[in-house]
C-alpha cells in the first residue's frame, strides 16, 4: 500500500472540502501517510447556460474524475452521492458511503428579504425539485439555475430570483446554514437519492485498507435502495425522480417519487422491508409505483372517454379450470373491470389479467356483498365509461344466475352485452361423479330446479308434476333444504327407495358424493357432514355412480396442489398435474421483465461470431436473446460456429423451437453444475457470452474464469416477486386445503415466501425439481422432496408417488 494518496475532486468549493472530510479520516487513522487533494473542472462545470438533460446527466460531473482514476493520476474520487451516475463501474467502484448530512431541501431567500416574491421565480437545478415546487407554489414561477454554490447565491442575491431551493446538506458544510430561510420535510419534497452522502470512488484492484471504518452502514443500505428506484426507472437529472430511505426499528422504510415522461403522471409511495433486501427493496417499490402510475392515468383516461364500452356475461364453468370455455378464457384475457362473484373456481380467479380492477359482488347463502339491483348498475356505469366489463359468474350466467336482470337494466339503458355460456352445474357436477343425468335404460329427460326457497315460505314447486316426469331432477342450492325436498317429492308420490345423491364441491380436489335414497339421504348427507356447495340428484341414473365413476381412480384426485410459475407462462407442468386429476391452484409467484436498457447485450450481437460459447439458463432467458435478435433484425446466421450450452430440459426445448441443438447439456440441471462441467471442456482461452437474468448464479461464472476463459455476463432480465390478491395462499395452507405444492426452480421459492410471509413453512410439503431448488425450500424448514431427474415428467412422477405413500399409509 503506497503512502501517497491523491484524491480526485470538482474544484467548486463545496466539492474541495468534501474530499478534505476525506482527508481528514485518512491522516487521522494513518497519520503516516500523505493525503493531497487534485481538483479539476469537470465538464458539467463547464457547460452552465443548459439543463442538465439536455446536455447528458449526471455522467458530466464525473467523466474527467474517472479519467484520472483510470489513468493513475488519483486513487480516490470523493462525490456527492446525487450528482453520480445510478449505473455502477466494475472498474471504478463505490469503496465506501459517508454518514449522512441533513438530507433535507431548503428554500433560501436573498439577503435581507423575509418572504417569498412571487414576481420573480424560485431557481432550482432539477426537474424533481421543480415537480414538487408546483405542488407547494402553483402560482410561482419556477427557473433553472446552474452553477456551483457561491455562483447560484450570487444570482440570488443581485436580484434575478426570490429564492432558491437547495440542498441543506451542502449549505451546512460550507457553513451557511444562516442562509436558510425555510426547511422543507421530506413528504413535501422528496430528496434526490443519495442527497445528503458522500461516495467514495476508487478504482478495481488498488488496496483501500486505510479507508476502513469510513463507511456508514445505515447510509450505505439506504444507498443502496434509493439508486435500485431510480436506476430500475431510469431516471436522474434527466427524469424528476426521488427516493428516501430511513431505517426505523430494524426495517429499512423507502419513499419514492415516479413520474410518467410521456404522460405527465405522477406520485408518491413507500415501501417497508428488511435492510438486508435493500437494492430489492428499491426495485419492489420502483415497480409497483410505476404500475400503479399506469393503472391510474389508464382509469383516468377511460373517465374521460366519450365511447361506450361494453359488457359480456361470461360463465366460469363448476370450478375445474378446465371446464372454462376458450371464448369465456379470451375475453377475460382482455378485460379492464371484472365483477366477479364467490362461485368462481379459484383457477378462474388466477387468470384475472393483474391491470384489471376488481369488484367483488360475492354471494353466499343468506348473505350478499352488493344487492343484485346495484350490480346491474356498476355493470352499465363501468361500460358507460368506455371499460371492458366482464361480469364473471359460477356455472352459467342464466342458469339461476340472474344474468336476465343484468341484461334487462343495460338494454334499457343502451349498453351493448355478449354473453359467453359456461359450462353448467347440474350436467358437468353428476359426470364427474359417474351419473349420466340421462340414459335410455331409466330415463329421457332431465329438469333442473333451484332448491332455494325465501325464508319463511312455502316451496312454489309443482312436486306431483316433476315426479309425474319419471326423469332425473336436479336440484340446485338445496342443500339447507333438503329434507323438504325429499319429503315434498314423497308427499308427491315418488317411491321413497328411489336413488339419490347429493355431490358436494363437484370437479375440485375436494368433490364428495353421498349416494342413498330419497328417504335416507338426508340422514347420510349429515352423517357424513357435507358442506355446500352442493347439488341433489334424483333419479334411477344415481345407481351408476359406482360403476361409471372415473374422476377419483385417476392418479393424483383428491389432491389440490399449488403450482408457482411466471406469469408469462401457461405452465406444462400444471397441465400435467390437471391430466393426473389433481386440482391446480396456478399463482403467479414471479414475473419476468426484459430490462428496458440492453445495450450490452447488443454490443454483443455486434461482435456475435467471436464467441465460442453462448451459455443459457433459464427458457427466459432464450426468449429475451431471440426477442432482441428480432428486434434488431439480426440475422441468426451471425452465430457461425458458436456452441451454444443449456442448463436443463427447458431451456434446451426452448431453443428446439427455434432449431437450435444444445451442443452442452450438464448431467444435474443447476448452474453449479453447469459451470463445472462446461469448465472440464474449455482450453481457456474461449470467449463466452451468458445473456440471462440479472441476479444470476455466480458460481457458473466463477468456475468458468477459472479456466482462464473470458465471460461476459450479460443480464437481460429480471425476475419480480408476486402474489395473487384474490387467493390468499397463507390461509389456504393454515387450513390445510392445499396438499402439496411444485417449484420448478428457487426463484418461485422465494417468491412463494414472499406471497405468504408468515406461515409456519413446516407445513409446507413441496415437490422440487432440482437441489438447489430444493435447498431453497429447505432453507425455509419445509419438508421437501426431490424428483430424480431434473424435468417435469419426473417432477410428476414425485409427486404421484408421494401420493401413493399417503394412501398406503392411510
Amino acid at each position: 500500500m503506497s503512502n501517497k494518496i491523491v484524491i480526485g475532486s470538482r474544484e467548486s468549493k463545496l466539492a474541495v472540502l468534501q474530499s478534505q472530510m476525506v482527508q481528514d479520516f485518512i491522516v487521522q487513522n494513518h497519520p503516516d501517510m500523505e493525503v493531497d487533494i487534485l481538483t479539476m473542472k469537470t465538464t458539467g462545470d463547464k457547460i452552465l447556460d443548459r439543463t442538465l438533460d439536455k446536455i447528458g446527466g449526471k455522467g458530466l460531473f464525473v467523466k474527467e474524475l474517472d479519467r484520472a482514476l483510470l489513468e493513475g493520476r488519483s486513487q480516490l474520487s470523493v462525490h456527492s452521492l446525487k450528482d453520480m451516475p445510478m449505473e455502477e463501474s466494475e472498474e471504478l467502484p463505490i469503496l465506501a458511503f459517508s454518514k449522512r448530512e441533513d438530507v433535507r431541501d431548503v428554500l433560501v431567500f436573498p439577503k435581507g428579504c423575509e418572504e417569498l416574491d412571487a414576481s420573480k421565480p424560485i431557481g432550482c437545478s432539477s426537474l424533481r425539485r421543480k415537480l414538487q415546487l408546483q405542488e407547494i407554489f402553483p402560482d410561482v414561477k419556477v427557473k433553472s439555475i446552474r452553477g456551483n454554490l457561491q455562483t447560484r447565491l450570487e444570482k440570488l442575491d443581485s436580484g434575478e430570483y426570490s429564492a432558491l431551493v437547495l440542498a441543506a446538506a451542502g449549505l451546512k458544510r460550507l457553513g451557511l446554514e444562516k442562509r436558510i430561510s425555510r426547511y422543507f420535510d421530506t413528504e413535501e419534497i422528496l430528496p434526490a437519492a443519495g442527497q445528503g452522502i458522500l461516495a467514495v470512488q476508487g478504482k478495481k484492484g488498488l488496496d483501500y485498507e486505510y479507508l476502513k471504518g469510513y463507511d456508514d452502514p445505515e447510509a450505505h443500505s439506504v444507498a443502496l435502495a434509493e439508486r435500485a428506484f431510480v436506476r430500475y426507472l431510469n431516471g436522474g437529472c434527466t427524469s424528476p425522480v426521488a427516493a428516501y430511505g430511513q431505517i426505523q426499528e430494524g426495517q429499512l422504510k423507502l419513499c419514492g417519487l415516479y413520474y410518467e415522461e410521456e404522460t405527465g403522471h405522477y406520485l408518491k409511495g413507500s415501501k417497508t422491508g428488511a435492510v438486508s433486501e435493500a437494492e430489492a427493496l428499491g426495485i419492489a417499490l420502483a415497480k409497483e409505483l410505476k404500475e400503479r402510475c399506469r393503472k391510474e392515468y389508464k382509469v383516468a383516461k377511460q373517465e374521460e372517454r366519450k365511447e361506450m364500452g361494453k359488457v359480456w356475461l361470461v360463465g366460469a364453468g363448476p370450478g375445474d379450470a378446465g371446464l372454462f370455455t376458450l371464448k369465456g378464457a379470451d375475453v377475460l384475457e382482455k378485460a379492464d373491470v371484472v365483477v366477479y362473484d364467490s362461485l368462481v373456481g379459484q383457477g378462474i380467479l388466477t387468470r384475472i389479467p393483474p391491470d384489471a380492477r376488481l369488484i367483488n359482488v360475492g354471494k353466499r347463502a343468506g348473505h350478499h356483498m352488493m344487492p343484485q339491483n346495484m350490480i346491474n348498475q356498476v355493470l352499465a356505469d363501468e361500460a358507460k365509461k368506455g371499460n371492458r366489463v366482464v361480469r364473471l359468474k359460477g356455472g352459467d350466467p342464466f342458469l339461476f344466475g340472474r344474468g336476465g336482470e343484468e341484461l334487462e337494466l343495460l338494454t334499457k339503458e343502451g349498453v351493448p352485452y355478449e354473453v359467453v355460456p359456461g359450462v353448467t352445474s347440474p350436467i358437468s357436477v353428476p359426470a364427474y361423479n359417474g351419473i349420466p343425468v340421462t340414459h335410455r335404460d331409466f330415463c329421457s329427460s332431465v329438469h333442473i330446479i333451484t332448491g332455494h326457497k325465501r325464508q319463511g315460505m312455502e316451496y312454489d314447486i309443482d312436486f306431483k308434476a316433476l315426479v309425474h316426469t319419471k326423469g332425473t331432477l336436479v336440484f340446485l342450492m338445496g342443500l339447507t333444504a333438503m329434507e323438504d325436498i325429499c319429503k315434498g317429492l314423497m308427499e308427491a308420490g315418488m317411491d321413497p327407495d328411489m336413488p339419490a345423491a347429493v355431490l358436494s364441491k363437484g370437479t375440485t380436489a375436494g368433490q364428495r358424493r353421498v349416494i342413498a335414497t330419497i328417504s335416507t339421504l338426508k340422514k347420510e348427507s349429515d352423517r357424513q357432514k357435507i358442506k355446500t356447495p352442493a347439488i341433489i340428484v334424483v333419479g334411477k341414473v344415481c345407481t351408476l355412480s359406482e360403476d361409471f365413476a372415473w374422476y377419483e381412480k385417476l392418479p393424483l384426485a383428491g389432491w389440490k396442489i399449488l403450482v408457482t410459475r411466471p406469469r408469462e407462462n401457461i405452465s406444462r407442468t400444471a397441465a400435467k398435474l390437471r391430466e393426473k386429476g389433481a386440482e391446480v391452484l396456478e399463482l403467479p409467484s414471479i414475473s419476468i421483465s426484459p430490462l428496458e436498457d440492453q445495450s450490452r447485450l447488443q454490443e454483443a450481437f455486434a461482435k456475435l461470431n467471436t464467441y465460442d460459447w453462448l451459455v443459457f439458463t433459464s427458457p427466459a432467458g432464450v426468449e429475451v436473446f431471440w426477442r432482441e435478435l428480432g428486434k434488431k433484425k439480426v440475422d441468426i446466421r451471425c452465430l457461425g460456429s458458436v456452441k451454444i450450452a443449456a442448463i436443463g430440459e427447458g431451456t434446451k426445448k426452448k431453443l428446439l423451437e427455434r432449431s437450435i441443438y444444445a451442443d452442452f447439456v450438464p448431467s444435474v440441471y443447476d448452474g453449479d453444475t453447469l459451470g463445472k462441467e462446461l469448465a472440464s471442456l474449455l482450453t481457456g482461452k474461449e470467449k463466452i457470452l451468458i445473456p440471462r437474468a440479472m441476479l444470476g448464479n455466480k458460481t457458473l461464472v466463477e468456475e468458468l474464469e477459472k479456466t482462464g476463459a473470458s465471460v461476459e455476463d450479460v443480464p437481460t432480465y429480471e425476475t419480480d416477486y408476486q402474489n395473487c390478491p384474490l387467493i390468499d395462499e397463507k390461509k389456504e395452507f393454515e387450513e390445510g386445503s392445499i396438499d402439496m405444492v411444485v417449484f420448478t426452480s428457487a426463484s418461485t421459492v422465494k417468491g412463494f415466501v414472499k406471497s405468504t410471509n408468515g406461515l409456519d413453512y413446516s407445513r409446507v410439503r413441496a415437490a422440487c425439481i432440482g437441489k438447489q431448488t430444493k435447498a431453497a425450500a429447505d432453507a425455509y424448514g419445509m419438508q421437501t422432496y426431490m424428483s430424480e431427474k431434473a424435468t417435469i415428467d419426473s417432477l410428476i412422477e414425485l409427486v404421484e408417488t408421494l401420493k401413493r405413500s399417503e394412501e398406503k399409509w392411510n
